[in-house]
């Protein structure tokens, strides 16, 4: 796949690209990995990446987000696809900001 690390912080998270069970991927904060399935959808591989990134902000920013459940974390992180994908001048200008 196209990466293998994911930087942050001071953090550095190993990608690994492989089957991960029943989930479409999982972060293990002890050893710092993120396990992805590679056999996504575009949509849906886009959609876990928002919702594991959340993890990994929240995880590294001391952030208990077990408060407020995976369920809500999943409505809330993959929001950002459909707010993307319905206003194309606002992703045009998010891809000009992160260049």
């Amino acid at each position: 796949m196209a990466f293998k690390i994911i930087k942050y912080k001071s953090k550095k998270i190993k990608v690994l690209w492989e089957n991960c069970g029943d989930c479409h991927a999982v972060f293990d904060p002890d050893p710092l990995i993120l396990r992805i399935n590679p056999n996504l959808s575009k949509e849906m591989m886009a959609k876990t990446l928002f919702h594991e990134i959340w993890h990994i902000i929240c995880w590294i920013n001391k952030i208990n987000i077990n408060k407020i459940g995976e369920e809500k974390t999943a409505l809330l992180s993959e929001e950002f696809i459909p707010i993307l994908k319905k206003n194309p001048k606002l992703k045009k200008i998010i891809n000009e900001y992160l260049r």
